[in-house]
């Protein structure tokens, strides 16, 4: 016959894991540096030691996910940064954006009255999306009504609602939830429509009025 370990043999064991666990998940909580020994053996550090520098070795972000991999040592590592800043730099200045933001909204649209339509049509869109979801939301709480006024008849005549019963219940309540979700989404996303027209309307009034285009920095078109 087996033995089963006690509790308290297998709990030092539990501490034990546990504490390696922790120790691994803190050793990720900032961007962490991971190569291997001469034996082919991971490890995870703040730094690389100096008898693996001139080895490969990944960068990993707090979510432990690899953010950079040097495969040429020889290069410093403030060369690095640097290429790194050069890399993320904008193609374009804000200046030239600017400039061909407004270029493109005065081509695009004859008038306010333009913009306004666009704004309706892209709405207008949302719209087929929207009666679904409502369509579904609307039917969903009246098949949960209609299950609660059943449960509640059989408790008056003292029988039990059964298992399969209470299932269906909790999933209209996880589809509910659901439609709800997808209604706030969809409310989202036509707000963002209607602010990034409103930006759009905004500035081609003043584009238009004031003739030609400004060095002022454009509002954020989501």
């Amino acid at each position: 016959m087996t033995m089963e370990p006690s509790p308290k043999t297998c709990r030092p064991w539990l501490i034990l894991i546990a504490g390696i666990l922790c120790l691994s998940v803190t050793s990720l909580a900032a961007d962490t540096y991971r190569w291997k020994d001469k034996e082919g053996k991971t490890h995870y550090g703040a730094t690389v030691p100096a008898e693996y520098a001139d080895q490969p070795y990944d960068v990993l972000n707090s979510a432990g996910m690899v953010i950079d991999r040097v495969e040429d040592t020889s290069v410093p590592m403030e060369v690095r940064e640097q290429i790194k800043v050069k890399e993320r730099a904008p193609l374009i200045s804000q200046k030239e954006r600017l400039r061909q933001y407004d270029r493109l909204l005065v081509i695009q649209y004859r008038s306010e009255e333009e913009i306004k339509q666009a704004l309706s049509f892209e709405v207008a869109q949302l719209g087929y999306d929207t009666r679904i979801i409502e369509q579904s939301y609307e039917s969903t709480t009246t098949a949960i009504r209609e299950r609660i006024r059943q449960a509640a008849d059989q408790q008056r005549a003292n029988q039990q609602i059964s298992a399969d019963q209470q299932k269906d219940i909790g999933r209209l309540y996880a589809r509910l939830a659901s439609d709800e979700e997808k209604r706030l989404t969809m409310k989202k996303r036509e707000d963002r429509i209607r602010a990034r027209f409103e930006k759009d309307l905004e500035r081609y009034r003043f584009l238009t009025s004031a003739g030609e285009a400004t060095d002022e920095e454009p509002t954020d078109q989501g």
